[in-house]
């Protein structure tokens, strides 16, 4: 008994082990570089790159226009990799209809292009990871981060429970045949078996606890950081780059003349 024990402890914690290391090792976030802009007839042309994002993912790409001084130009006509659904890569472009807006621009000028994973874009609730995890170990932690194995901590909390029902029972049915036993060493023996039993279900039950303790736990750091994730980014995305300088920067600015 000791050893199926051991063997349960080992497995539970493997997993965890498992589960923890994809989330370090992918901490490479996408980033927008190479942001530069022109005027091009009588268009304002914004190119940029999504680069370091997993192959084929998705983003919500919007742009900031402003003057130096912070006075914000709302642009209405813009086309190209612009909105929901542009693929992560290179040479992106978006036009700006100036004249279809009716701006003209006589000042100097700032342009921020932020792009969000569309993954990070829904809105995550905390009960509601909670809650699912609460059912089925592992639902809430696949809700808060959109994916991935987590239904193997389900198939443990719930092996560990049918485990400790079927000791439960064993247990039982060794202690209605110890009060029937006609004979000393079978009162022994069955006495002993159901002492054995209920250890088991005991170790199970608390396995049980522990995989759903922990999970939900777990479940509330991974939704509550998937949720300030999610927020920060409709605010904080984005990387801008000063072609004159020729490094990174908070943000460009070009003079139109």
């Amino acid at each position: 008994m000791k050893h199926i024990y051991k063997i349960l402890v080992f497995s539970f914690v493997l997993a965890m082990a498992f589960f923890t290391i994809p989330d370090t090792v992918a901490q490479s976030k996408a980033k927008v570089e190479n942001v530069t802009f022109f005027i091009e007839n009588e268009s304002l042309i914004i190119t940029y790159d999504i680069v370091k994002a997993a192959t084929g993912g998705l983003f919500d790409v919007n742009v900031n226009i402003a003057t130096t001084s912070g006075k914000k130009i709302s642009a209405y006509s813009l086309q190209g990799d612009i909105g929901p659904g542009v693929y992560a890569g290179k040479y992106k472009r978006i036009t700006w209809d100036l004249k279809k807006d009716n701006v003209y621009l006589d000042d100097e000028i700032v342009v921020e292009v932020n792009a969000v994973p569309l993954s990070q874009t829904k809105n995550i609730s905390v009960g509601g990871a909670l809650l699912r995890s609460a059912i089925f170990p592992g639902w809430g932690n696949r809700y808060a981060k959109g994916g991935g194995a987590y239904w193997i901590m389900g198939i443990m909390a719930y092996g560990a429970a049918g485990g400790a029902f079927y000791f439960n029972n064993e247990a039982y049915n060794a202690l209605e045949d110890y009060k029937k036993a006609t004979t000393a060493v079978d009162r022994d023996r069955l006495f002993t078996d159901a002492e054995d039993h209920k250890s088991m279900q005991n170790n199970l039950m608390i396995a049980a606890g522990a995989v759903w303790a922990i999970d939900l736990i777990w479940t509330g750091i991974q939704a509550g950081s998937a949720k300030k994730k999610a927020d920060a980014s409709k605010v904080t995305a984005g990387c801008y780059f000063d072609p004159v300088a020729g490094q990174p920067m908070f943000r460009i600015a070009y003079h139109l003349n």
